[in-house]
């Protein structure tokens, strides 16, 4: 162990890269395999543009620092890569549990009674198999952490082991927990719809969003796209529907918390609700006449 753990040394040595001294080995050399976000950003954008004709107008509008909160209609799975790639900030966006831990799935049939995993001479292979899959699922979710993205339990109460108290405890911490990221400074991405639109036409907001940003004091930077809705389908590729088809994204000026609606939390939040459903339709407006 002593020489593994000098060759590490050596190797971060040589990288310039830092080591605390009580850090496990196995975590150092995972974290050898985080990408800087740049890389998949510029990726992402390159093939976003490849494909589809996408223009963003208001960027400027996004603060450079400091915490801020960035809403927008909701059409399509595209709509987060074209938010997320072309802003200068890293913007964070709160991802179901499953996809921090691709690993979870696979070790389920691996470790199911009928496996034949469970029975010798495949059984023998189990415990490597156990370590690869784990650290390759801690790879994955230190990378979608450096670029962004939050776990959490979505639909706790229907989707987990959870009885509706501790759902609602969930819900709870998860709220605290994104209005402290916020004040942390961090630039946090929500879609006040709640879910996709199937038709691209704008559904009522959730008060969600705007409770947050009151709670947290920070601006609301609200933003509009159009031309997304169902351009991710399998069907719009085979079609050929999808390929240069015009994608807008206008990102509005912020709603400083000066601009809130005052009083109970409970009607601020209501009233500020409504003021960003007929902002972020405006804005939907704006893109669309954007060349």
């Amino acid at each position: 162990m002593k020489i593994e753990l000098d060759f590490i040394k050596f190797y971060f040595e040589i990288c310039d890269v830092s080591m605390e001294p009580n850090q496990n080995p196995a975590d150092i050399l995972e974290s050898l395999f985080v990408i800087p976000r740049e890389v998949p950003k510029t990726i992402l954008r390159n093939l976003l543009e490849l494909i589809y004709d996408v223009k963003v107008a208001g960027s400027e509008n996004i603060p450079e620092s400091g915490g801020a909160l960035i809403i927008s209609n909701h059409t399509d799975y595209l709509d987060i890569p074209v938010q997320g790639a072309f802003a200068d900030r890293k913007i964070v966006y709160l991802g179901k549990y499953e996809l921090f831990h691709p690993q979870e799935e696979i070790m389920a049939i691996l470790n199911h009674k009928n496996s034949p995993f469970q029975y010798p001479p495949l059984s023998l292979t189990k415990p490597v198999i156990e370590i690869l899959l784990n650290s390759l699922g801690s790879v994955v979710k230190k990378n979608l952490i450096n670029w962004g993205s939050m776990p959490i339990i979505r639909n706790a109460a229907k989707e987990s082991e959870m009885d509706k108290r501790a759902a609602m405890e969930y819900y709870e911490k998860l709220e605290t927990y994104m209005v402290d990221l916020m004040k942390e400074g961090e630039l946090l991405s929500i879609y006040p719809e709640g879910s996709r639109s199937e038709t691209g036409e704008l559904q009522p907001f959730r008060a969600m969003a705007a409770k947050l940003a009151i709670r947290a004091g920070v601006p609301i930077i609200p933003s509009g796209i159009v031309g997304a809705t169902n351009m991710s389908k399998p069907k719009a590729f085979l079609t050929g529907d999808a390929f240069k088809t015009k994608i807008r994204y206008q990102i509005g000026k912020p709603i400083q918390p000066s601009e809130f609606p005052t009083g109970p939390e409970k009607k601020a939040a209501k009233e500020l609700t409504e003021m960003l459903e007929n902002r972020v339709r405006e804005l939907m407006k704006e893109a669309e006449s954007i060349l």
